[in-house]
């Protein structure tokens, strides 16, 4: 699970022509959803995420990075991106790397339901429309933009976490990729009509 994160002043994000989340400053967070993530790796970017020092200390501004999204009262805008996991071996990206999109709703809402409990309030975590071919506009403050990348699932098992106890002693095989879904087929698509390269 991967997030990229900009500092922002201002964000917002339209399905369809309707305005579905906007915010004023703080932290517009594409989030990306791999095959073999689990709750664990959306809790724990949630948990992460809303403690970055992006902006300058409270009391004195000169000093750099010394304050987070929740010091500030800020708010966050979190709009999935499966485009994160893309892979070029031809021109045309592959998003085989990206979970499926029913699973994946499921740790999209999780994650955005963990911020909203670290930040207290469900009005200072805004989202877009998941599979949904989406406009975002925001202005990047500084500019700002940092990546977050939660620890996987297998190397949480290999150091001996919950999960890797779960597994042992004969659990389940990893679930092999399964094919592109078909709303990622149909964003393809989409894309198609729309690129954003030249």
């Amino acid at each position: 699970m991967k997030l990229v994160i900009q500092r922002v002043t201002r964000a917002s994000v339209e399905a369809d022509g309707v305005l579905s989340g906007k915010i004023g400053r703080g932290m517009m967070l594409l989030l990306g959803v791999e095959q073999g993530d689990g709750l664990e790796q959306a809790q724990q970017l949630a948990q992460k995420v809303v403690k970055l020092r992006l902006w300058p200390d409270l009391k004195d501004p000169s000093k750099q990075w010394a304050s987070s999204v929740v010091d500030n009262g800020y708010e966050l805008l979190v709009v999935s991106q499966f485009t994160l996991f893309a892979t070029f071996k031809k021109p045309k990206p592959d998003f085989h790397q990206a979970m499926g999109g029913p699973e994946a709703k499921v740790l999209y809402e999780a994650f955005v339901a963990k911020c909203r409990a670290e930040l207290g309030s469900s009005d200072k975590v805004a989202t877009g429309v998941f599979g949904a071919m989406m406009q975002v506009e925001l202005r990047n403050d500084g500019p700002v933009t940092v990546e977050l990348v939660a620890e996987a699932a297998q190397a949480a098992s290999s150091n001996g976490t919950p999960e890797a106890k779960s597994n042992a002693g004969g659990g389940k095989a990893p679930k092999a990729r399964s094919a592109v879904p078909t709303e990622y087929q149909k964003l393809d698509e989409l894309l198609a009509q729309q690129p954003y390269i030249g």
